[in-house]
């Protein structure tokens, strides 16, 4: 199977008839809305502030039974100066499923379903909806994370901590606080405010990459690939040039007597991504390619270390799916200040079994986020300029790979 690429677009009208929607930013939306993840498992280590939901991702699998319905959830620390700490300090992954016979959903047939007979019948005319016994748990105003304090004056306002119900009090909820009748523009400014604290909403659209596209031999890595002719990481360099692997563009000169350094896992990275510039995941658990699109040679996650084995069953963690660095254009960060939130990309890595926890509020199992940043040696910015129309010169080197 050929790798998913997921794709950013604005909300739609039926985004809230959605159970189980993939999207950036916003709100979590819980898979289990009895039991929301609570602040500990995501507050960050750096400043103690609560993680804010950077992406969901709906990822069912047939097996085990318990993932029939699966999410994955990607949180990190807002403040750009906690990131300049490990990932592991800052940013967090969480697994949550449930089996296809649960207490939260019922399952019915959708109207594009139509007059197919139930032998004809498909998971996607399906529609699954919240089961009318279920009443959703508090939620905090703010970020969406269980709401475990509530206001003292009203008592209908929930917080996941009381930085939030102080950030939440001064976004406005001091005027309509025990208010019955508050004005609508203070309503909209202090919804506007709390939507200011979350990163924007979007929907994640997907389409398999077109392999039509991509060239035999297309550069991926492969540690075990140690053909004669190729270079000692096992990259595929032909149609690479010497000339191609400067960091800033040379001119048709010969380079005499020199060796130009080059991280070739960040050509290939270009030469890749160039084919959809805009792909803000790319997701590989279930296709033939399982190992992710490396921004660069250096600092690739190792086992153990990096990555460790699942806590609840042992299993060796393999890589899932992998944030590309396009997705900070969503993010409404300025990306010209120092302190904003930065990455190459952020590979997400699972239990290959889905193992399933306890129940209840404990039933989020952790997973592992690894970032991997742009070396000195990469071209970091005048790749993102070139993507957005400005050729600084990185154009040419894409082309010169010949793919």
């Amino acid at each position: 199977m050929a790798v998913t690429l997921g794709y950013a677009e604005p909300l739609d009208d039926d985004f809230d008839k959605e159970s189980f929607p993939s999207k950036i930013g916003g709100k979590p939306q819980w898979l289990d809305p009895t039991h929301p993840l609570s602040l500990e498992k995501v507050q960050c280590d750096e400043c103690a502030s609560p993680m804010v939901l950077l992406m969901q991702l709906y990822a069912p699998e047939d097996e085990p039974a318990e993932a029939f319905h699966r999410m994955l959830y990607v949180f990190i620390c807002r403040n750009g100066g906690c990131h300049m700490a490990s990932a592991r300090r800052c940013m967090r992954v969480v697994r949550s499923q449930l089996p296809e016979d649960n207490d939260i959903y019922t399952a019915q047939a959708s109207e594009a379903a139509g007059s197919c007979s139930d032998d004809d019948e498909d998971e996607d005319d399906i529609s699954w909806s919240l089961a009318e016994q279920v009443k959703p748990a508090s939620v905090c105003a703010v970020c969406g994370l269980a709401g475990s304090k509530a206001c003292s004056k009203c008592h209908k306002q929930f917080y996941c901590s009381r930085a939030h119900q102080v950030a939440d009090w001064d976004a406005g909820h001091r005027a309509q606080c025990g208010n019955a009748r508050p004005q609508a523009t203070n309503t909209a400014v202090h919804a506007h405010k709390l939507q200011r604290m979350v990163y924007p909403e979007l929907v994640i659209v997907s389409e398999e990459e077109d392999a039509s596209q991509l060239e035999t031999g297309n550069g991926d890595y492969d540690d075990d690939d140690d053909d004669e002719g190729s270079d000692d990481d096992g990259e595929d360099n032909e149609g690479i040039k010497p000339e191609d692997m400067a960091l800033v563009p040379v001119s048709a000169e010969k380079v005499e007597d020199s060796e130009v350094d080059v991280d070739r896992a960040f050509l290939v990275f270009q030469r890749r991504i160039q084919k959809s510039p805009d792909q803000v995941i790319r997701y590989t658990r279930s296709s033939d390619s399982s190992e992710p699109l490396f921004v660069s040679d250096m600092g690739k996650p190792e086992a153990q270390a990096d990555v460790p084995d699942c806590e609840l069953c042992g299993t060796a963690r393999e890589f899932e799916f992998q944030i590309m660095p396009q997705m900070l254009n969503y993010l409404s960060m300025d990306s010209a200040d120092p302190a904003s939130v930065d990455w190459g990309t952020l590979l997400v890595y699972t239990c290959p079994k889905s193992c399933n926890g306890a129940s209840g509020a404990s039933a989020y199992a952790a997973e592992v986020v690894c970032r991997q940043n742009f070396s000195s040696q990469g071209i970091g910015e005048k790749f993102v300029r070139a993507l957005h129309g400005d050729d600084s010169g990185i154009t040419r080197q894409i082309e010169s790979l010949r793919v």
